[in-house]
This record gives structure tokens, C-alpha cells and sequence, in this order.
């Protein structure tokens, strides 16, 4: 009789079929909860890592830009400007003579090419029409002007990291009988040492540059049309605006960014 007991009592302790079913659910409730959750925390994971990514291309660049042009003159310095379209987007170019602590990036005949003044050119690398904008590259290009008859002879055509040239030279004498050959932009292969060096980041499209003009009291950025040459014109500031990508294109638009550099005065 005992035994009889014991077994209804076994009986009466486990689940019923309702209990299993709400039991169930509500495990895939959480299950789903738990999903939408994680599924939200990886993007946002990933969001936060392109931003990132961003904002140390952004440091990188306006750095470099505030760093390059802390050292023109912005009266006597030669300048060229080149504004134009890419499709529908700006390509712009821009080509100067600064001062500074420059060092080349390799080494020559065992030796770092090292000097206190350098051309400087800014430009998107020369891209195919499919080019995806976080595969499309700024590039800089530095050539320090030495008067160094050591160094073997450099081709302008065919720019290295050293011209030799000293900076009076350049400024009264450009070895470019043409401005628009100042502000050529070349292809650029990151496998290739050659053109290494002049890579600046990758991801960056829609590269604007306009500088400060001053009309009667009222302040100006030109040129405003695209296509335009600007050539040794005088500024106290460049304005430049540009898009940077993500390297896994999460951000799909990019983000637009606008950087001013005051010049120094003389």
C-alpha cells in the first residue's frame, strides 16, 4: 500500500503537457531575446571599429596637412591648385614648396636623405572608373630639395623622394615648364617600394580644396567651380574637405569631414 502511495506521489510531482509547452516557449523567448541582443551588440561592435578606423585617418591626415603647410610662406611660397570632378565627385590636387624637418622614407647609397625643404603634392592616386571609394587612396608626395652632387641624378618626370634642386632654385626657376605637370597624378601600387612612399590612406574620396580669399572685408573660399587652375596665388588659409571610408565599407556613405589650416605668418 505504501509503495502504491509513493508512485501516485511520483506521478503527481512531474509536468503537465501545458507546463512543458509554456516552459518552451518562453526558453525561446529568451533565446530570441538573447539573439537580438547579441546580433545588435556585434553591430554595434563593428560600427565602432569603423569609426575608429575613421578618426585615425582623419588624425593621420590633418596632421600631415597642418604639419606640411605650418611651413609655407604664404606670400613668397609658388603654389598650384588644381580643382576638378571625378565623376561627380572633386579630385583636387594641390602642389607647394614648404620648409621644415623632412627625411626620406628609404634609404639612398645606404644613406637617409634628410633636408629643410621640400615640394609637397596632395592628390587622389590615378583610379580605374569602378574604383569603390574605400579602395581609393590619397597619396603625398615629398621630394626634398638638396643640392647634394653625392646623390646619383633625380628626373622631376619621374619623381623620387629627393629633387636636386635647392629651394631658390625651384622658386625662380620650376623645372615643370608646365604648372599642370606639377600636380600629374600618378598610379599608385602599394606592392611597389616606389610608391609606397607616397601613400598617405586609403579610403578617402571626394577631396576638395579651396583656399581663404579676402574681398572687401568679407571672407571668400575659391575657386568654387571645378576645373579651375589656380597658380602662385597668395592665401592666409586652405580649407579641405573630404570622405573617408572604412576599409570593410560598414559605414556606406563615409563620413564627411572639413579641416582648415591657417597659415603662418611671414
Amino acid at each position: 500500500m505504501q509503495n502504491i502511495k509513493n508512485k501516485k506521489r511520483i506521478i503527481n510531482n512531474g509536468f503537465t503537457l501545458i507546463e512543458l509547452v509554456v516552459a518552451i516557449g518562453l526558453l525561446v523567448m529568451v533565446i530570441s531575446f538573447s539573439s537580438v541582443i547579441f546580433t545588435a551588440s556585434i553591430d554595434g561592435y563593428r560600427i565602432a571599429t569603423a569609426n575608429a578606423e575613421i578618426m585615425q585617418k582623419l588624425r593621420a591626415i590633418t596632421d600631415q596637412l597642418s604639419s606640411d603647410l605650418k611651413g609655407l610662406a604664404p606670400i613668397t611660397t609658388p603654389l598650384t591648385l588644381v580643382t576638378q570632378k571625378s565623376g561627380s565627385l572633386r579630385s583636387d590636387k594641390l602642389a607647394f614648396l614648404a620648409t621644415g624637418d623632412f627625411q626620406t622614407t628609404k634609404q639612398y647609397d645606404g644613406d637617409t636623405i634628410c633636408g629643410n625643404a621640400a615640394s609637397i603634392f596632395y592628390s587622389l592616386a590615378y583610379e580605374s572608373a569602378t574604383q569603390e571609394p574605400k579602395d581609393k587612396i590619397l597619396l603625398r608626395r615629398q621630394m626634398i630639395l638638396t643640392s647634394d652632387s653625392t646623390l646619383p641624378n633625380s628626373d622631376v618626370n619621374y619623381p623620387s623622394e629627393y629633387y636636386d634642386y635647392s629651394l631658390s632654385e625651384w622658386a625662380n626657376d620650376s623645372p615643370f615648364s608646365n604648372p599642370n605637370d606639377w600636380t600629374e597624378s600618378p598610379g599608385m601600387d602599394i606592392n611597389e617600394p616606389d610608391d609606397l612612399v607616397m601613400y598617405m590612406a586609403k579610403g578617402v574620396d571626394d577631396f576638395t580644396v579651396q583656399y581663404a580669399n579676402w574681398n572687401d572685408g568679407k571672407l571668400d573660399w575659391l575657386p568654387k567651380n571645378a576645373d579651375d587652375l589656380e597658380t602662385d596665388f597668395t592665401t592666409n588659409a586652405f580649407k579641405f574637405m573630404f570622405t573617408l571610408y572604412d576599409s570593410k565599407g560598414i559605414i556606406k556613405n563615409g563620413k564627411r569631414f572639413t579641416h582648415i589650416v591657417h597659415l603662418s605668418k611671414q
